[in-house]
């Protein structure tokens, strides 16, 4: 059992922040609802470190990584527990899902900046007229140092360093965290994106309230996307993010942290909503970029 004492733990911030992203294109696999374990938020719910490789290199990285969050060891996913396993593999750290009723074990999360939709963006949609980048501030000639405040599976913050700003993106959870940075670093290697990363990207693993709070960088924009609201027609209502949403209930903060955005943003705040969901707090924004199913709300700081 890995809960912490305070009022959440460290898995019910990242599953939160799972539960984020999964209408964000989260990469996902799961298969059946009827299989997967219907926790109260009472119930423990455990996470196992692990590889499928036998590489001493790769099973150093998984002890260390152990050791690290305090989490237990598996020789192999086979020897696991069922549940949520941290696995090195040849494709990288993922976070995957065993239980005897499943005929495979499913990956719940990857971090992937080099294929995938991160891949195609950066080919195909590289472009300051898209909405994130005019919502933002990205301008010809002028690119905003931005703080993500809700990194995620930096997907947003990969787009706006792609785009030429100075991205710091900043994950409370040390799980989500742990996957951003094996992300990072396979991103480093691969010449197509390593300039990106090198000079335009920066991870910060801590609340980010506790950050903004105490730091005294400037940052022209900052950039929230918090858990969309409950809706009819959402994502939210998959039966997935169902079993995830039982594990932690609602993220309550959103309305804080951005109060702590607005004393903060030299410029704007910017805050990523359903297109239907109310105000984040109630506050009205300045104005919005909007899409078909989403839209940014903009709160200039500086008028």
């Amino acid at each position: 059992m890995f809960f912490r004492s305070a009022d959440r733990s460290w898995l019910q911030l990242t599953i939160q922040a799972i539960a984020r992203l999964v209408d964000s294109d989260l990469f996902y696999e799961l298969r059946s609802f009827k299989d997967y374990p219907r926790y109260s938020m009472t119930q423990p719910v455990s996470i196992t470190v692990s590889s499928t490789t036998d590489s001493p290199t790769i099973l150093q990285k998984a002890a260390s990584l152990s050791a690290r969050l305090n989490l237990p060891l598996s020789p192999s996913i086979e020897e696991a527990p069922s549940g949520y396993i941290l696995c090195y593999n040849d494709r990288g750290l993922q976070l995957l899902y065993s239980c005897a009723s499943l005929p495979r074990v499913n990956c719940l999360l990857y971090v992937d900046f080099i294929g995938g939709k991160n891949g195609y963006r950066l080919a195909k949609n590289c472009t300051i007229k898209q909405p994130l980048s005019r919502a933002v501030g990205v301008k010809s000639g002028f690119r905003p140092t931005v703080f993500d405040a809700t990194a995620g599976l930096g997907t947003d913050s990969f787009v706006m360093a792609s785009l030429g700003c100075q991205v710091t993106m900043c994950e409370r959870s040390p799980f989500l965290g742990v996957l951003l940075e094996d992300g990072l670093q396979r991103a480093w290697e691969n010449r197509k994106t390593t300039k990106i990363v090198s000079e335009h990207l920066r991870l910060i693993i801590q609340d980010s309230r506790d950050f903004l709070l105490a730091d005294h960088t400037v940052f022209h924009t900052i950039y929230l996307d918090p858990m969309f609201p409950h809706r009819k027609q959402s994502a939210l209502n998959k039966q997935t993010l169902r079993s995830i949403r039982l594990l932690v209930g609602d993220d309550l903060d959103g309305d804080s942290l951005l109060e702590v955005a607005l004393k903060r943003a030299a410029n704007r705040v910017v805050v990523k909503r359903p297109a239907a969901a109310p105000y984040l707090g109630a506050l009205p924004p300045n104005h919005s970029v909007t899409m078909k199913n989403s839209r940014f709300d903009v709160y200039l700081t500086n008028v």
